[in-house]
């Protein structure tokens, strides 16, 4: 790692439009000029397993093995059927009861059988312009009896 040409580095950033090799060879950098992994991984944004990764393939490959990191699913996104989404959609806008973005993974995996993480359904949600409504603090000078029968009368819903 003491013969580094910090330059040509440069240069191969600059060149390059893919911003994940470009962190890759900052890390790289960084640490020709003498920075520590802690500070490399802060200044980066990584975890120290991540940069480690980094070093060692650029001891064993050069450029090229930090160009050949491959991210993400191997298999490419997931894809679920649209059907499963709109089933649920149906269910919230019946609005019977609460509904968690957990619950709805839950009640999705209890129809279909299918495991989607919360995220994944929240992403989804979103898609579908469904946002998140629930009550708002209360005005210090309001009716404390009105605003402590509102709170357990209202329920916080998905709403389209």
């Amino acid at each position: 790692m003491e013969n580094i040409d910090i330059e040509s580095l440069k240069k191969e950033m600059k060149q390059t439009k893919d911003s994940r090799y470009k962190t890759r060879l900052q890390a790289i950098i960084l640490k020709a000029k003498g920075y520590s992994y802690k500070e490399i991984t802060k200044i980066l944004s990584i975890h120290y397993n991540t940069y480690y990764d980094w070093i060692k393939r650029f001891k064993e490959s050069g450029t090229k093995g930090l160009k050949e990191i491959k991210s993400g699913n191997k298999n490419g996104a997931l894809k679920y059927k649209e059907e499963i989404f709109e089933a649920l959609f149906r269910e919230i806008d019946k609005m019977d009861r609460h509904w968690t973005v957990l619950q709805m993974s839950e009640w999705i995996n209890e129809e279909f059988g299918i495991n989607i993480k919360p995220n994944t359904v929240q992403y989804r949600l979103h898609r579908a312009n469904y946002s998140w409504k629930t009550n708002r603090p209360s005005p210090y000078k309001g009716d404390k009896e009105k605003q402590d029968t509102f709170k357990k009368t209202s329920i916080k819903r998905w709403v389209k």
